[in-house]
């Protein structure tokens, strides 16, 4: 799918063409998939080399987990 905004200048291919999802599959992804997407991440450039970013996966069971951890008051 492509959706291209309007730009004045040139731009990378890959800023050009990316898209923001407002739906999403109703199946895991793989652990592999997901190791190597954070181990890109990590290696991300930071501003003054402050690496500030955490990560966090989410999954069905604990969706159910950060609901019952806040039913019983505590911040998620």
């Amino acid at each position: 799918m492509q959706k291209l905004a309007p730009a004045e200048f040139p731009i990378h291919d890959l800023i050009r063409e990316r898209w923001s999802p407002r739906a999403f599959a109703d199946k895991p992804v793989p652990p592999d998939v997901l190791r190597s997407v954070f181990e890109a991440a990590r290696w991300a450039p930071s501003s003054n080399n402050e690496q500030p970013w955490a990560y966090l996966v989410a999954t069905k069971t604990t969706k159910k987990l950060c609901q019952t951890w806040r039913s019983r008051g505590v911040s998620t």
